[in-house]
């Protein structure tokens, strides 16, 4: 199975965004405004295995004609999982149909976290902190619970701004993962988990997972700094990681986490959980091709 990205739920969310964006291009054409030149397309997938050479061509002439009619340019950012090893072997592709290397929209790298075996098995190539916060986590006040609500993405987006404030991160525009809730959540293919502390009014900590029929993707979260000795963050990715496992998938995504190895990159020496038994995993990057071309 491939990546999340490239599935019909997916789809189905960028292709409800592509309609809200092709809204906002008629009203910035009528003003004259030059962000009309602007798009967004949704994800092309190749269906047939045995025709994956011929797929990115075929996808990014599609997409340039499709950007013709008033886009500047295509973007692909192509999913196909490599070691880390492997991808910075790799030359910047040379074939002009694949563009020239542009900043990243989704993560390059990421960690895959095995869940086909005994939970206490991912459990124990956790530290024993870690592992401690799990199993202690009601003894703190603290419990963990999934909605299918999408409008709880708003816990979400006010932690995330409370993050934005402090660290100056770029944080995704609201509308962007309200978007996300009322698609992906509606539907089931997403969840909200929410971290609640006893005496507090509001969750202290909230995530959107994915979920296709064999991985969940760690996709969104934030936690609240005022409680940051509690670990919230921690309990919560190991909640995920149960009920992942309880639900028959075989795999937990971190996405968006640098092996250690690699020590050039702006998230280098960043972790969420420390995990012994883990797959590395990158992506091609993103790549720009002008529209006129």
């Amino acid at each position: 199975m491939g990546h999340f990205l490239q599935s019909q739920a997916w789809a189905g969310c960028s292709e409800t965004r592509t309609d809200r964006c092709d809204a906002r291009r008629r009203r910035l054409e009528r003003a004259g405004d030059p962000r009309a030149g602007q798009t967004e397309l949704a994800p092309v997938r190749c269906t047939a295995p045995a025709r994956l050479a011929d797929a990115l061509p075929e996808a990014l002439a599609a997409l340039r004609s499709e950007a013709r009619l008033g886009a500047a340019f295509v973007r692909v950012e192509p999913m196909s999982a490599m070691s880390p090893r492997v991808r910075s072997r790799r030359s910047p592709p040379r074939r002009s149909n694949r563009g020239s290397a542009v900043a990243r929209v989704q993560p390059e790298f990421t960690q895959r976290v095995r869940l086909d075996r005994p939970f206490d098995d991912v459990l124990a190539g956790m530290r024993k902190t870690n592992r401690n916060l799990h199993r202690n986590a009601a003894k703190k006040g603290l419990a963990i619970r999934a909605s299918d609500r999408p409008e709880d993405i708003e816990h979400l987006l006010r932690l995330l701004r409370e993050v934005s404030d402090r660290t100056g991160m770029h944080a995704h525009a609201d509308e962007y993962l309200r978007q996300q809730a009322r698609t992906l959540v509606a539907s089931g293919d997403a969840t909200i988990y929410l971290v609640d502390l006893e005496g507090e009014e509001q969750p202290i900590a909230a995530s959107l997972v994915f979920d296709d029929e064999e991985r969940r993707y760690y996709a969104h979260a934030a936690a609240n700094t005022a409680h940051r000795k509690l670990s919230p963050g921690v309990v919560l990715v190991t909640t995920m990681m149960q009920q992942a496992h309880e639900q028959g998938r075989r795999e937990f995504d971190l996405y968006g986490v640098v092996p250690a190895d690699v020590t050039d990159h702006a998230w280098s020496g960043f972790r969420e959980v420390a995990l012994v038994r883990r797959r590395q995993v990158a992506f091609s990057g993103a790549w720009g091709c002008p529209s006129a071309r």
